[in-house]
């Protein structure tokens, strides 16, 4: 998937399991002026092709008062693609959708708690919530196509043991709305994963057959091999993914390791895959070519 920089417009209100998280805080949101700041360092300080890219991320960002001064500063910094982290449900309005079109964002980050509106609403403690969301991306989708917009759109589902069970059809609503990708982020460091395996491999092929690709960020290679090319991090380093609980591994430069938080005692039979040596060398080369 392509690179972005992430750029907080605020905190509350994120789409995050009430069961994992508590609550939802209350929303508080950044000056333009320090957002702005931040998204013209980032693109100042962006480092290889293709870019710079830029992602508002954190709070809702079609909530915040000043969101057309921000998108104007991304422009402005000579942002070449410019990401909306959302839930969506701002764009069944068409003059968002459009209005962000014609401002320039060709990219969104849409977040979903599960494919249902049984896991989805009830984790995210709002009745109809999915509904509305799946009502904003297919807005935002047709829109662009009347107006022939090339737009990309990439589901991210925060995988925890409460909404494990719905990966595949997460992935299918996913394919169903509109999206292009789908990215299954493991956040839950209580989650047993080996458990969890056979419905992140069954979100993967749902993905693959639907020709939309599934990626995973903070699994491990030694629980998916033949699926090591969905782990995110054999095409992307994320600095300090690795966690320290796992064991020394011919990976440790390219592995997402596991979710912050999980315990020796469901780790502590893993082993590197017998694989591990050739594939890190296989990654660390395609960097090297793609660096030059």
């Amino acid at each position: 998937m392509i690179r972005f920089a992430d750029v907080g417009v605020g905190s509350g209100g994120e789409v995050r399991c009430s069961r994992c998280h508590g609550e939802s805080q209350s929303i508080s949101y950044r000056s333009a002026s320090e957002i702005a700041a931040e998204i013209a360092m980032a693109c100042e300080l962006w480092d290889e092709p293709p870019g710079p890219n830029v992602a508002l991320t954190g709070a809702e960002p079609f909530g915040h008062p000043e969101l057309p001064v921000l998108v104007g500063a991304a422009v402005d910094a000579h942002c070449r693609r410019l990401c909306l982290e959302t839930d969506a449900v701002a764009l069944r309005s068409s003059q968002n959708a459009g209005g962000s079109l014609i401002a320039g964002v060709r990219h969104l980050r849409w977040i979903i708690l599960g494919g249902t509106p049984g896991v989805h609403d009830v984790l995210l403690g709002t009745p109809g919530a999915l509904d509305l969301s799946v009502e904003g991306v297919r807005s935002f989708r047709s829109i662009a196509a009347e107006e022939s917009i090339p737009v990309s759109v990439t589901t991210v589902v925060p995988v925890c043991r409460h909404n494990v069970h719905d990966l595949p059809a997460a992935a299918g609503l996913a394919v169903d709305a509109g999206a292009d990708r789908v990215l299954l982020r493991v956040e839950d460091g209580g989650l047993d994963l080996a458990a969890a395996l056979p419905w992140i491999v069954a979100a993967c092929d749902t993905g693959v057959v639907n020709g939309v690709w599934v990626e995973v960020e903070g699994v491990p290679f030694c629980l998916l091999a033949g699926y090591d090319l969905h782990l995110s991090d054999a095409v992307r380093e994320r600095a300090g993914a690795k966690q320290p609980i796992c064991i020394e591994c011919p990976l440790d430069s390219v592995c997402a390791g596991v979710p912050a938080g999980a315990s020796a005692d469901q780790l502590a039979m893993l082993s590197p895959p017998s694989f591990a040596g050739t594939l890190a060398v296989s990654v660390l080369r395609a960097r090297a070519t793609r660096a030059e």
